[in-house]
């Protein structure tokens, strides 16, 4: 079944912050057209099994990154990649 959700109404459904739909808008991870409506002013999610799809799709693209490790002493900002992560199959 299809439903046109608010940001407000798709955060709390995910539970999540309206923030993090306006950052996952911001960078193109609910697309236009598909799993956006924009008429005007008025943004609205279209909430459908192919939503969730697309989202658990890029949760587990995501989950097989590596992410960035500490290494050393060098202060909090200092970060080094996993070196894995540059490994090419």
């Amino acid at each position: 079944m299809t439903k046109f959700l608010t940001i407000e109404e798709f955060a709390q459904l995910m539970r999540i912050k309206r923030s993090t739909v306006y950052n996952w808008l911001a960078a193109g991870r609910l697309e236009n057209g598909v799993h956006v409506l924009r008429l005007g002013g008025v943004v609205r999610i279209v909430w459908t099994d192919k939503l969730l799809d697309h989202l658990l799709k890029q949760s587990v693209v995501n989950e097989a990154r590596s992410r960035l490790v500490r290494k050393g002493k060098g202060g909090r900002n200092v970060c080094a990649l996993a070196i894995d992560y540059l490994k090419v199959d």
